[in-house]
């Protein structure tokens, strides 16, 4: 049995994911990455994945630690050519206060569409040591065969 490394992260109506992952591309070796998959909590929706490279995850790790620490928020931005034109992805992780109450928040947004997942102080500081682990875990290439000769 192969057991994958994850927690996910669940609020009233969304939720986040956090796995490893592997980026594959066509002449390239495959190479270690982390995996954010934000998802609504109703059947039939769509979800938003936002892959970080081991510096990012490590980079969002040191983020979370400041704002549990000194409030605010941090984003990370990632932009994609994809087949309707370039996509803009941003993350943000943000400590939050409305109507006296205040917590933290993962949050995503790309075009239009936004997912913002509340996170109690324990799972919000949880999840930044997860991602520093995950940030040193798949820091790795596939070494490619070389041919003998």
């Amino acid at each position: 049995m192969h057991k994958i490394p994850q927690i996910t992260i669940y609020a009233r109506h969304a939720g986040v994911a956090i796995t490893p992952h592997e980026r594959r591309s066509a002449g390239k070796p495959t190479e270690g990455r982390i995996l954010l998959r934000f998802f609504r909590l109703e059947s039939g929706s769509s979800a938003i994945r936002f892959i970080l490279e081991p510096a990012e995850a490590f980079a969002l790790y040191r983020k979370i630690q400041r704002i549990a620490k000194d409030g605010g928020q941090e984003s990370l931005n990632h932009t994609f050519s994809g087949p309707e034109g370039e996509v803009q992805t941003r993350l943000k992780v943000e400590c939050w206060t409305r109507n006296d109450k205040s917590g933290y928040a993962l949050a995503v947004q790309r075009g239009e569409e936004q997912l913002n997942v509340p996170v109690p102080s324990d799972q919000f500081l949880y999840a930044a040591e997860f991602l520093r682990h995950l940030s040193l875990r798949q820091a790795w290439v596939e070494e490619v065969a070389r041919a003998a000769g």
